[in-house]
């Protein structure tokens, strides 16, 4: 058994992990696994293969060879790219890379027509001369996911396995003659917080034995799904698949035959648009009012809006559709909300009301808010006649199939306001579902589970009052998802085909609940979990069965894994199974209420759960569910991985993602390993979130940290004094070992990962100790602290980040003068760095204000929006805030800046030199300083991205000369 050094201990490509991972993620339903199902924060599968081969992969004494074979074997090398390229770079783009020799060559002239006498031969090797100037990202898009090449080529096998001394042909072989190389055997990987599975599907994949398992069940399906179905043989996936046609073709014959989605004319629906109705409760009003934040019912197909006409026989509102609308139109229809910024807008009487008015909030004499709705009971299923929030149908998208002049068969769709036999038909849905609804609760194909109360849950029972899961679903909707299941639980003979009927069920109520908002941008309905909410809608759709086929019909996406797979569902803090390596992405800090959203699902599949795996319990467990950030969650962390550790030879790794930035969350996240008989031996960050990603806004980073760990080997105590000469000889040491090994042309570590490189050094010294004499760990994990308090951890990785910031130099300047800057000319041109790169996220400017310790920075924005933040330039800084007694108003920079701004005023560059020389004080000394800095700006003039200094950057590549040659 091994104890070197991995790959991943001492260097990973951050930023094309980072690059494919975001492409990944942002191929949505195209992803492996995610077709079984929904599942919050899901991490990439190109970084869980990226970090099990830095787990396995030896280092060498060849730094810059290791990460040759390592990006090679990820195929995200030169060659590896371009075996993956699947897609034809256009012509335009193809143009706009060549020479005017080249463009001769290969185009017509002044045009982007080849040339008749190009042959296929020379298209392709247009193609590859292009594709080898573009740039990492752009070529990505060009490309296949990493995860979906099939084989690597034999030579390429050739160069990785002389490097590696292995002789495998395929990933599975290689990762298993790494894994018998470290531990002597094929290794067991761990994953004790499974979730959507990804961790412990691409270990299998990879021909690794697993190990996984979740305290919920919804996690314990969705990976006992992608390690069972995905492992089956085609013929077998086939006959699954025709389960699933076969139970939707029994669902759409009774519809049919209720003929509850079929109008008079014989259109089909396709979707179903329903309100909520509140009275308005002014005294001389009294008007039932519909609710809709937008009346646009379609953007992109027939033009269409809702427009209400007060009716006043029924004091209430009729509903026409107008459809061929011109844009005005429609922007004018967006703009008829009855309900803005949570109040009632009367249309009738003009009065505005808050919506918690309506719901009769109160609050008691401690000042926390009581619920004014009253709770629905077990029974119902729509809103009583004097309940607050009624609901209405206002709108139908009908199909119509017809045929063309040539007699071919063609559709059109038709938004049309429900008439008198559409609301029948409602009618008829509502009986029917009456007819079966006590049954198909005892029989569990409708839920009868209550709501319990919590973050998000708890909202649902406030702002509608609805108290059972089966509240959120409308008659229509309970009568379909009704009969699906008891379809499924009458036809399903197998496992297998009784958890691809659970998996269908998720997927189809994730589309078809009271949460689910209609878009008519696009003219769809959308996920109920686009966020990871519980948002309850004031309007939303419904998909008729056939527009479902789709989300029932999912593709099952065949792999092979020919290794040993165990999907258990167990309390990690009680696992009790060997693993050599633990990858674990624990529900760190409440970023996602993993235990509450998937309850929503676990209300529907109690029965057929319990059928699949009798063994499984059916609830979330949610009281034991890890969460929080106070006492006990730091308690339950320790336990975790206290456990862990127990259960992994003493060569073993792990690896623990997190998604958090908080100095002090990461003090504790090092109690906790250090607690736990853990040290910290490398930290990664690799960029994975997208927008609809799941994570709570807030303090959370858009990207998942790698923390490297391995056992505590020493019983050796320290003191903090001896500690921090440590700490900073270790920052050092790790930002000059990624920076010899950076890729000059296209740089893989940022500032932020740089940083993040002196959080790890500074836990990997720490945990490097049994013991910290100065600290006592569990004082520290229970202490309350005031806001804005460190502790002594804390306290270390500030001082930490604070070292690694000093010596983060931006190239063109040199070592001495950049130390003799002050910490806002320090944070000023790091923030100008941060904009050379494209980077204008506001996180980025507060992280370097922290760094440099600067507390005042606001005033040096021009933009402070989350997205566009940017610095100020020399002409919007003007004459404001110049020499101030103190921070950057007094600074060399900012009279600088000065000099620019007075140049480019009087367009004279003289003025400029004038200004420098009266105002700065020893002149003549700081000239270095000075043309250096000036040096600096001038490079932004050739930079398309800051077309905003070009003007001052020419400016001051002139003043730069002025001063280098002034004289007395």
């Amino acid at each position: 058994m091994s104890q070197e050094k991995s790959f991943i201990e001492v260097q990973f490509p951050v930023s094309k992990v980072s690059k494919e991972s975001y492409k990944e993620r942002k191929s949505a339903q195209g992803q492996t696994i995610t077709g079984l199902g929904k599942w919050w924060g899901r991490k990439p599968l190109i970084m869980v293969r990226a970090a099990l081969l830095g787990l396995l992969m030896p280092v060498s004494k060849d730094a810059v060879r290791d990460q040759k074979i390592f990006l090679k074997v990820l195929a995200m090398d030169k060659e590896g790219l371009w075996s993956r390229k699947n897609k034809t770079i256009p012509a335009k783009v193809l143009y706009n890379h060549l020479s005017p020799n080249e463009k001769m060559k290969y185009f017509e002239q002044n045009s982007l027509d080849y040339l008749d006498s190009l042959s296929r031969e020379d298209k392709d090797k247009l193609q590859s001369l292009v594709f080898n100037r573009l740039s990492y990202d752009e070529k990505i898009a060009y490309c296949m996911r990493p995860e979906q090449l099939s084989c690597i080529t034999s030579s390429d096998w050739e160069i990785i396995n002389n490097h590696l001394h292995t002789s495998a042909q395929s990933l599975p072989e290689l990762f298993q003659e790494l894994g018998e190389r470290r531990f002597g055997h094929n290794p067991v990987i761990g994953d004790c917080f499974s979730g959507g599975g990804s961790i412990p599907f691409e270990a299998a994949r990879l021909g690794n034995n697993v190990y996984a398992s979740d305290l919920n069940p919804i996690a314990g399906l969705l990976t006992w799904a992608s390690l069972n179905l995905l492992n089956m043989p085609n013929n077998q996936i086939n006959k699954l698949q025709n389960f699933q046609q076969k139970i939707y073709d029994e669902l759409t014959k009774q519809v049919d035959e209720w003929g509850i989605e079929r109008n008079e004319l014989g259109w089909r629906a396709r979707y179903y648009l329903y309100c909520t109705e509140v009275i308005c409760p002014e005294q001389n009003c009294q008007t039932r009012v519909p609710l809709a934040a937008s009346w646009v019912t379609s953007e992109r197909q027939q033009k269409t809006a809702v427009e209400i006409v007060f009716n006043p026989e029924t004091l209430n509102y009729d509903f026409v559709v107008k459809d061929n609308l011109t844009a005005s139109d429609l922007k004018d229809a967006a703009k008829r909300t009855t309900v803005r910024n949570n109040r009632l807008i009367c249309p009738h009487c003009g009065q505005q009301t808050p919506i918690a008015a309506l719901r009769k909030d109160r609050k008691n004499d401690e000042g926390e808010v009581g619920f004014g709705l009253r709770a629905w009971e077990k029974h119902e299923f729509i809103p009583r006649t004097d309940d607050t929030f009624k609901e209405r149908l206002y709108c139908i998208c009908y199909e119509e199939l017809y045929r063309d002049t040539e007699g071919k068969l063609k559709t059109r769709w038709h938004f049309v306001a429900p008439d008198e036999n559409d609301i029948e038909r409602e009618d008829q849905v509502r009986d029917l579902l009456e007819e079966r609804f006590a049954k198909w609760q005892l029989s569990g194909y409708i839920p009868e589970v209550p709501i319990a109360e919590g973050e998000k849950t708890t909202e649902l029972i406030r702002n509608r009052g609805w108290t059972y899961w089966h509240h959120l679903f409308n008659p229509r909707q309970l009568l379909i998802s009704g009969v699906l299941l008891e379809l499924i639980d009458r036809y399903a003979q197998t496992r297998e085909e009784i958890v691809v009927g659970v998996l269908g069920i998720n997927k189809w109520i994730d589309k078809l609940s009271k949460l689910s908002r209609w878009n008519s941008a696009v003219d769809k309905v959308e996920a109920t979990f686009y966020n990871q909410a519980l948002n309850a809608m004031f309007n939303y759709g419904t998909r008729s069965t056939r527009t479902s086929y789709s989300t029932w019909m999912y593709n099952i996406n065949g792999q092979s894994m020919d290794n040993n797979t165990t999907t258990d569902l167990a309390d990690a803090r009680h696992v009790n199974h060997m693993a050599d390596i633990w990858i674990t992405d624990p529900p760190y800090a409440d970023a996602v209420n993993y235990h509450e959203l998937s309850e929503f699902f676990l209300a529907w599949d109690k029965k057929l759960l319990k059928r699949a795996f009798p063994e499984w319990y059916t609830d979330s467990k949610r009281v034991l569910a890890v969460r929080g950030k106070d006492e006990t969650f730091n308690s339950s962390m320790i336990e975790v991985y206290s456990n862990l550790t127990r259960h992994m030879p003493d060569n073993g790794m792990q690896i623990i993602m997190f998604t958090h930035q908080d100095v002090s969350v990461w003090a504790d996240l090092t109690l906790i390993v250090w607690s736990a008989g853990l040290q910290v031996t490398a930290a990664w960050n690799i960029a994975t979130e997208t927008e609809a990603s799941g994570l709570k806004d807030g303090n959370y980073v858009k990207g998942t940290v790698l923390l490297v760990l391995r056992k505590q080997t020493t019983e050796a105590t320290a003191y903090m004094d001896e500690i921090i000469p440590d700490i900073e000889d270790e920052v050092k040491k790790q930002i000059k070992s990624m920076q010899e090994l950076d890729d000059k042309e296209e740089p893989n570590f940022s500032d932020a990962d740089y940083i993040l490189a002196a959080y790890a050094a500074s836990l990997k010294v720490l945990t490097s100790y049994k013991n910290i004499a100065d600290i006592d760990v569990q004082y520290e994990l229970t202490k309350q602290r005031k806001a804005g308090e460190l502790s002594p951890i804390a306290q270390l990785i500030e001082t930490a980040k604070k070292i690694a910031y000093d010596e983060l130099i931006p190239a063109e300047f040199d070592n001495f003068i950049w130390k003799s800057l002050n910490a806002e000319e320090r944070l000023y041109i790091k923030g100008l760095e941060l904009e050379k790169h494209n980077t204008y996220k506001l996180s980025a400017y507060q992280e370097l204000a922290r760094g440099f310790g600067v507390t005042e920075y606001k005033d040096y924005m021009e933009n402070y929006k989350a997205n566009t933040a940017r610095l100020k330039t020399a002409d919007e800084w003007s004459n404001r805030n110049i020499n101030n007694d103190i921070g950057f108003g007094s600074s060399l920079l900012r009279n600088i800046f000065m000099a620019l701004y007075l140049a480019g005023k009087d367009s004279n560059v003289q003025t400029g030199k004038n200004w420098l020389r009266n105002e700065i004080d020893d002149y003549w000394n700081k000239r270095d300083r000075i043309c250096e800095m000036l040096k600096y700006i001038a490079t932004f003039e050739h930079i398309d991205n800051m077309e905003h200094w070009h003007k001052q950057a020419g400016i001051a590549n002139i003043l730069k000369e002025l001063v280098n040659n002034d004289g007395i």
